[in-house]
């Protein structure tokens, strides 16, 4: 069966193309070369029969379909709209493109006919139309807006006589390159001396050349080799069909097994049923060369330390399709030599088409650019810490790891302390990074000693909210703790609010653990290895040093004789694990309780752990009268009982008066909420989103120290009542995905309200008064804007500084705030150009709507994504004198060019992906600029003289195959940096330039 047809093939992902076609116009003809060209480029398109087309409602299998795809290409023939079909998927398209929050996209391909025709500019699908008029007018408005709408986006026009393989192989190219763009790895920003070893790296991989390559990178722990890999990855995912980069190999191998590497490996190449039929190793290698021995894959094995390990996930070449790249990461070479295939001279130890690059070490140069980021914040040490710096650089090994550590570490410090610090290195073996990183342990108090083992052994990856409870009833001061540990480099805080720690830094922390006692892990603060702690356990071998024990995922029941010498364990944490038996006076210190799946019944007695700050039962299915335990912890901080699939109705609360973090979310039987909601005076985040609750009671208002409230998806609630107006601290209230038809006045009062989420409220017409300290709201609306569709329309609250509006018919759009900063609206058709002449602090704006509007911006930066700009002397021909900064990135230019002489401060441009972009003029009246990039801008042909650029230090011209020749290239004569890659007849002449990088 052909993958992508009307029946799914039993092993198989989600759809990721949609086609949308007139079968007896294309279906034997331009759509099967389509389609079979995708199939045989590893696409999973769906292509539906007529036997789909029952009734008059668009089926499960057509309706799953659309949604799982991640791309729509509409193919507008000359017969399509007489098809009510083609509009019926083509209206659905639209629509769940408009909700995917950007993350689907419609990609029109029109055959023989004209974007005119879609957009029922001539009668060529307009009388079609009107056919449909009688018999579907109920839908055809939708028909109308869908053709409308994608007439106007960006394809492929194809006229009769034309040949079809250059438009097939474009269209193929640029559906791989939309796909694989979502894998792009993150990148730190302060990266010196990686361009030539990237480079290198690339050359041995050699994309263009047709067998299986395996790279290794090899090196010591914290030479970058991760940071080499990812930024490789980055660079050629767009060359190859599938795509994944497999994170910390090593880690999840000790943490989880070859099965769940394998597992991971597949799920970016299958849905989660199919990886889940894998049962061991083998299974699990059949699997990988059954599914990828056909396919062009560039997949990243990090941080890879054992031969098992290689020879699970990619043990040899004929298990990938021809141009297949493997590229392993690791510290061991002698992982490396993987078996090769059978010679007459015996099996190869290492097989011909495998490379080996080492990353050495920095050069000198690069190394104290580096540690002086980090030292003084700049390129260069300070005069007077000149000597000193460079000797510590020499004693630190240019490894960027530690230059990065100390670096910070020494940070505003004096020089006696440099001097000092100087000296210990000194005395350790620059090459030992552990003892290295070890010095900056040393300067750590006892509070922050303990943060740091128990991050390192337990919250790597893991979320902070929860283990600043456990530390602060410590008394270990987290706040400061956590800086502290941040500031010198031990540990990061990523966007998401998980720990990040670099895997040398870890093995620090948790062979200062070991050191405890190295043969005895009874005798250790903290026991994380799962198997060592259940034999610990199970064996009745703990002991009052053990602080922090960890069982990970083991279903099982601990008797109370078991845990008996624990007496000093403040963290337990253990997945499917059941507590029975005497537990009188048992786990006195315990601070944080985590028994997350719990299958079993819970027959713990007397068990009474009273100083418990968190608990977590999420995803469990005890009975309600089995956990009346819980009421004996009084101090409890955190309460997390997400997914908990048997709770109907909260209990008595009144008694954890200490309550600041509540979790019901996804209790799906939870209708009620009791009036003792009322009595959590502490109360700061109450999390009620997918729960069956159809009302709050009126004691919610009582919540006087609430911040955040969330309420999503929370499908039987239609009213939201006033007393929510006395929650006079609430910052976050997310109300989106309800059927919420009214905003109590009250909401007015909330005068600490930052946040406001409607986002798909679609029986939400209008909006009261909102609270003047609102900054971000976001909003889905299907009529005119309530209380502003009229002329005397209300302002929204001036302190916003972001806003989200997706429409689906508006008349006017409120007066928007002088103070908005970011601002993101869909689907959007007025009746009159929009003015924003008084967004003076605007610096960016998403649309997916066409601009007709009035700017006068005073910010410093302006960033564009998805516009479509059809009037620039209303938009850009505008003095913007404080302008320093112009990034447009998928922006169209209807009128294709761009005028720049108005913005004469300009520093810094950024035009990707601006498609029609013909022209830039004015660049010779910017003067001041420093760093220009265009890149993917493939039909740009012309830009003005550039001899005035005195001050540019940056230029990077990218994939502007159309590009004539300029004048003025060889005046830059404060260029430092230069790549030009498929730039047409662009070039400069560097031979009179100080050019620093080139690429």
């Amino acid at each position: 069966m052909e993958r992508g047809t009307n029946s799914r093939a039993s092993i198989g992902p989600p759809y990721e193309v949609f086609l949308n076609f007139q079968g007896s116009d294309t279906r034997h003809e331009f759509t099967d070369f389509l389609y079979h060209g995708m199939v045989d480029a590893g696409i999973h398109v769906f292509r539906d029969s007529e036997s789909l087309h029952v009734g008059n409602k668009i089926g499960d299998e057509l309706l799953q379909a659309i949604e799982q795809s991640k791309i729509y290409i509409p193919i507008f023939s000359r017969k399509y709209a007489s098809s009510r079909w083609c509009l019926r998927e083509l209206a659905h398209m639209f629509e769940s493109t408009l909700r995917s929050n950007e993350n689907k996209e419609i990609l029109p391909i029109f055959l023989n006919v004209e974007p005119l025709d879609v957009k029922l500019r001539t009668n060529l699908y307009r009388e079609a139309l009107s056919r449909h008029q009688e018999k579907f007018a109920t839908e055809v408005e939708s028909w109308e807006n869908a053709l409308n709408e994608v007439g106007e986006m960006k394809g492929w026009n194809w006229k009769k006589g034309e040949s079809q393989v250059h438009l097939l192989r474009s269209v193929i190219q640029t559906v791989l390159a939309k796909l694989n763009a979502g894998c792009k790895k993150n990148v730190t920003e302060d990266l010196v001396g990686v361009d030539d070893r990237v480079e290198a790296i690339i050359r041995l991989l050699d994309v263009e050349s047709n067998g299986v390559q395996f790279l290794g990178i090899y090196g010591m722990g914290g030479v970058g080799k991760t940071t080499l890999a990812k930024i490789v990855f980055n660079q050629l995912s767009s060359h190859f069909q599938c795509c994944n980069f497999l994170s910390d190999v090593r880690e999840s191998s000790e943490r989880h097994g070859l099965v769940y590497l394998q597992e991971k490996l597949l799920s970016k190449f299958l849905d989660s049923g199919c990886v889940n039929q894998i049962h061991d190793v083998d299974d699990g290698i059949n699997m990988i060369k059954r599914l990828l021995c056909n396919r062009k894959v560039l997949i990243v094995l990090d941080d890879v330390d054992e031969k098992k390990q290689l020879k699970s996930l990619a043990g040899k070449g004929n298990w990938f399709g021809y141009g297949s790249r493997i590229i392993i990461t690791t510290r061991d070479q002698s992982v490396l030599m993987i078996e090769g295939e059978a010679t007459s001279e015996g099996l190869a130890t290492k097989p011909a088409n495998v490379s080996t690059y080492e990353v050495e070490e920095m050069k000198f140069d690069h190394a104290l650019k580096l540690f002086s980021r980090h030292a003084f914040r700049r390129d260069s040490p300070l005069e007077n810490y000149i000597s000193l710096s460079e000797d510590m650089v020499s004693t630190l090994g240019k490894l960027p790891l530690a230059l990065e550590v100390t670096g910070s570490s020494l940070s505003g410090k004096s020089e006696a302390f440099w001097a000092d610090t100087l000296k210990k290195l000194e005395k350790a073996p620059p090459m030992e990074i552990q003892k290295t990183l070890k010095i900056t342990y040393e300067r750590l108090d006892d509070a922050q000693r303990q943060i740091f083992l128990d991050i390192a052994c337990f919250f790597v990856g893991k979320d902070k909210t929860y283990p600043f409870y456990m530390w602060d009833d410590c008394e270990y001061c987290p706040h400061n703790a956590i800086e502290v540990l941040s500031l010198m480099s031990l540990i990061k805080i990523k966007d998401d609010d998980t720990f990040w720690m670099h895997d040398q830094v870890r093995d620090l922390g948790r062979e200062i653990v070991r050191q405890e006692n190295l043969k005895d892990p009874c005798e250790r603060s903290r026991v994380w290895n799962h198997e060592e702690a259940w034999s610990i356990l199970k064996g009745k071998e703990g002991s009052t040093k053990i602080k922090a024990l960890s069982l990970g995922h083991r279903e099982g029941i601990l008797t109370g004789d078991e845990v008996a010498n624990l007496q000093k364990l403040r963290f337990f944490h253990g997945e499917s694990v059941s507590l029975a038996g005497d537990f009188n006076r048992l786990f006195p210190s315990l601070t944080w309780l985590s028994c997350r799946d719990f299958s079993l019944e819970f027959e713990a007695k007397n068990f009474h752990p009273t100083n418990l700050a968190v608990l977590d039962l999420s995803c469990s299915d005890i009975s309600e009268e089995r956990i009346d335990w819980i009421r004996a912890a009084r101090k409890l901080k955190v309460l997390d009982l997400s997914h908990y699939n048997n709770l109907t109705r909260t209990p008595d609360l009144s008694t954890w008066v200490f309550l600041e973090r509540l979790i019901l979310r996804r209790c799906s039987q939870l209708i009620e909420i009791g009036p003792s909601i009322g009595k959590l005076q502490s109360l700061v985040e109450l999390d009620l989103s997918w729960t069956s609750i159809d009302h709050l009671p009126d004691s919610i208002g009582n919540l006087k120290q609430l911040k955040v409230l969330r309420l999503s998806r929370m499908g039987w609630m239609t009213k939201l009542s006033s007393a929510i107006g006395g929650l006079e601290k609430l910052k976050e209230l997310d109300l989106s995905f309800t059927d919420i038809s009214e905003l109590p006045t009250m909401v007015s009062r909330l005068s600490n309200l930052q946040t406001l989420n409607l986002e798909e409220c679609r029986m939400l017409k209008q909006l009261p008064e909102l609270p003047p300290s609102l900054t971000c709201l976001r909003w889905t609306t299907e009529t005119a804007i309530g209380s502003y569709e009229s002329e005397n329309h209300t302002t929204l609250p001036t302190s916003i500084d972001f806003l989200a509006f997706y429409f689906e018919k508006v008349q006017f759009l409120p007066q928007l705030s002088s103070s908005l900063r970011e601002l993101q609206f869909r689907n959007l058709v007025t009746s009159r150009s929009l003015d924003f002449s008084n967004l003076k602090n605007l610096s960016v704006i998403r649309s997916r709507a066409k601009l007709h509007t009035i700017f006068s911006l005073g910010s410093e930066v302006l960033r564009m994504e998805f516009c479509i700009i059809r009037k620039l002397d209303a938009l850009l021909q505008l003095e913007m004198e404080r302008l320093r900064k112009l990034e447009m990135r998928l922006c169209d230019f209807l009128p294709e060019v761009l005028d720049l002489s108005h913005m004469k401060n300009l520093q810094e441009i950024c035009l990707f992906v601006c498609k029609t972009l013909v022209e830039i003029r004015g660049l010779e009246e910017l003067g001041a600029l420093c760093s220009l990039l265009i890149e993917g801008c493939w039909s740009m042909e012309r830009m003005s003289d550039l001899s005035s650029f005195t001050k540019l230090r940056k230029l990077i011209v990218r994939h502007c195959p159309k590009l004539r020749s300029v004048k003025g290239l060889n005046c830059l004569e404060s260029l430092k940096e230069l790549s030009i890659f498929n730039a047409g007849e662009f070039g400069v002449d560097t031979s009179n330039l100080n050019i620093e990088h080139s690429w």
